[in-house]
């Protein structure tokens, strides 16, 4: 009972994370609970009926509470006709029984409506969570993982809430049964409740089984979500390496295990029906026996309100069934609810501080002081890091892979947080402005250029609204992308499939320079752009950023220093450190690290 007012304890405060007041669903529940008062009128008024019915005579009907004074304001025709008495007495059942569904069903409408918009605008939440998270977060977790929890844990998580209104209907529902009960039997009544206790008891082991292999079935899901994203974002690795085998068979141990907790889960499941079933027909047989003692035996009530009695049993014991279930629901969404809630748990997300300042563009100099820097390990990946980058220069970062060149420039776009004091924008610390103002300053063009399964225009425009074609004809030009563009049968709106399959190398980098001349930022970040191009295409790809760079301020990550010769500053960063810096003639001159480095190239 404690684990599932600990599931319950946590949807609710899912609601409060999301914003989303219990309140609103109040009209739902006060709906459930007026058809349940209604079901225990209907349920009272088959006594009436039943006796009436039997003894052939309605008479006495004027007698009972409520109904005698609905027959009193009726003309003297229908209250002296035993015809009419079971008819008025039918028609009442009949507009209860009508009321009651109609209740029904505005309240599971209502619940349903409420249920789903809460289920998106959780799922809404949880992916505006993800994106405030930091970069780190995401280079120790698995995309797939978080894809299971967005598209499967968030509707899971909140599936009870979908049925709470027929809990409450069938909790209330019981409530009258046993009131209607204790005015036919209060004897027979103290024997009947303690078969719901029965029932409940017998429940809660297999609740309690349910409930564990809902977490086990969460952990296996994701399993499964983590396998399918990393193999199908590889096939060229598994093709090339001829592991396809090896691969079916992982995905099937994974999916075997999922299967087996599924089939476990719905073996407890599943049990619970019939058990309850098994333990209501003994304790009706018990039941009956009693009631024939009662009726035979000390003449107490009447057949009819025994037959009605009995039928409160059989149909209690269902709705019973109704309250298992709902508890069975609790259980199975455990799991979903403790990966939903731990989205909105800040540890361990990496979430980068935001400034409160805007950014009003570079004036004078990117400065980085004594930057240190690791990524949560022991070993630090910048130490003591100190140089300056001056507005519109080119300023080039080289040295061997694993010294921290990207780091520093994922520092820059804040991807990752510095420590204070360290990275300085015009004399003031980058930390005091907001991401969005930096970024809206910043355009980067990378090694791994990221790209969208869409059209090639989406592609170059992305980010940017209302961009005329004239403005991203003549960026397509600049980059150097004209004549492939023309050759395509559709032209910008040619789709370039997952990650720009499509597309070559040097077209990708073409493409993402022509976004990056689109966005025209004032600073620029080339991460080695060319390292991994052929001769030609890298002459293309160079051309396109010379015209990026022009007039920018810009930082190069340069693998290959024959694309720095321009460069109005060279950094030499080795092991977390700026070990020299200068033009390319006075470091040459110099004939320190940078030399060495260009006569290895040079040579190769």
């Amino acid at each position: 009972m404690r684990s599932e007012l600990s599931t319950t304890g946590r949807i609710l405060s899912l609601l409060k994370k999301i914003h989303i007041n219990p309140a609103y669903f109040i009209i739902p529940i006060v709906l459930s609970i007026a058809a349940a008062a209604f079901e225990g009128v209907g349920m009272s008024l088959l006594i009436p009926m039943l006796g009436g019915f039997l003894a052939k005579d309605f008479s006495f009907i004027k007698e009972i509470t409520g109904i005698g004074r609905i027959i009193g304001m009726l003309p003297e025709s229908v209250s002296g006709s035993d015809k009419m008495l079971f008819l008025v007495l039918l028609s009442l059942f009949v507009v209860v029984i009508v009321v009651k569904n109609v209740l029904r069903y505005s309240a599971s409408l209502t619940m349903s409506y409420l249920g789903t918009r809460t289920v998106h605008h959780l799922r809404k939440q949880v992916f505006s969570a993800y994106l405030g998270f930091g970069k780190l977060f995401f280079d120790r977790t698995s995309v797939g993982h978080h894809s299971i929890v967005l598209s499967q844990f968030t509707t899971e998580a909140l599936q009870p809430l979908l049925n709470v209104d027929r809990f409450i209907q069938t909790f209330f529902s019981l409530v009258a049964y046993v009131v209607v009960m204790c005015l036919i039997s209060w004897k027979l009544t103290l024997v009947a409740v303690p078969v719901f206790f029965l029932l409940h008891f017998g429940v809660q082991s297999m609740i309690r089984v349910i409930r564990s292999l809902s977490r086990q079935s969460a952990q296996s899901v994701s399993q499964l979500g983590k396998k399918v994203v990393e193999i199908l974002s590889t096939i060229p690795l598994v093709k090339s390496f001829n592991t396809e085998d090896i691969e079916r068979r992982r995905y099937t141990d994974i999916s075997d295990h999922r299967a087996r907790l599924e089939h476990r889960t719905n073996v407890y499941k599943q049990l619970i029906g019939p058990l309850q079933e098994l333990i209501t027909l003994f304790s009706a047989l018990l039941l009956l026996s009693g009631m024939l003692f009662l009726l035979v035996r000390e003449g107490q009530t009447t057949a009819p309100s025994f037959l009605v009695y009995f039928y409160l049993v059989l149909n209690s014991s269902n709705k019973f069934g109704v309250i298992t279930g709902f508890q069975s629901n609790l259980a199975n969404a455990s799991g979903p609810v403790q990966e939903v809630a731990s989205v909105f748990d800040s540890a361990g997300k990496h979430i980068v501080p935001d400034g409160r300042k805007t950014f009003p563009g570079l004036l004078r100099t990117i400065e980085f002081r004594d930057l240190t820097f690791s990524y949560g390990e022991s070993r630090h990946i910048l130490r003591n890091l100190s140089f300056s980058v001056t507005k519109n220069c080119v300023t080039a970062l080289v040295g061997p892979t694993g010294t921290g060149k990207t780091t520093i420039v994922s520092l820059l776009l804040r991807l990752y947080d510095c420590p204070p004091e360290s990275i300085f924008l015009d004399g003031i610390d980058i930390r005091t402005f907001t991401s969005s103002s930096l970024r809206s300053h910043m355009a980067v063009v990378s090694q791994d250029t990221l790209l969208l399964n869409d059209t090639l225009r989406a592609n170059i425009t992305y980010g940017l609204s209302d961009v005329s074609e004239s403005r991203l004809n003549d960026a397509v030009a600049r980059a150097r992308l004209e004549t492939y563009v023309r050759g395509l049968p559709n032209g910008l709106s040619t789709l370039i499939g997952d990650r720009g399959v499509q597309l070559s190398g040097g077209e990708k980098q073409r493409v993402s320079i022509a976004r990056a001349l689109l966005r025209n930022t004032d600073i620029l970040i080339l991460d080695e752009a060319t390292s991994s191009l052929d001769s030609i295409t890298e002459k293309l790809v160079q051309e396109a950023i010379n015209e990026a760079i022009r007039g920018k301020t810009a930082i190069v990550v340069a693998h290959r220093l024959s694309t720095i010769r321009n460069a109005g500053k060279i950094v030499v960063i080795e092991d977390g450190r700026c070990h020299e810096e200068g033009t390319l003639e006075e470091l040459l001159q110099r004939k320190g690290l940078f030399h060495s480095y260009w006569e290895e190239q040079k040579f190769a």
